[in-house]
């Protein structure tokens, strides 16, 4: 869910769709995949990062997406761009990762 802005105080949220991203480029690494991705044809999110993980409890494989962040004053990591990733823009993300690696 990105976040518009629409006066100093107000903000209306926006839902981001598998429609309105695409992913720009992809580079792979032992355990994770560097990707961009555009955001409704205009906004583009630079080192954004994909991984998998198998769950503990059922051995079940997941997947999630990081975005860019920048570490703070108190020592935090702070994401500085980010949107509600949905299982279904996870799954065009996969399939666009896929495809460009």
């Amino acid at each position: 869910m990105a976040i518009k802005k629409t006066g100093k105080t107000a903000a209306e949220k926006i839902t981001v769709t598998p429609d309105n991203i695409k992913v720009d480029r992809a580079k792979e690494f032992d355990n994770s995949i560097s990707f961009d991705i555009t955001l409704f044809g205009c906004v583009k999110i630079y080192g954004c990062s994909y991984r998998t993980f198998t769950e503990k409890e059922t051995s079940e494989e997941k997947a999630f997406i990081s975005f860019p962040s920048k570490k703070g004053k108190d020592d935090k990591y702070y994401n500085h761009a980010y949107f509600q990733v949905t299982p279904e823009v996870l799954e065009k993300v996969e399939k666009e990762i896929e495809a460009l690696i």
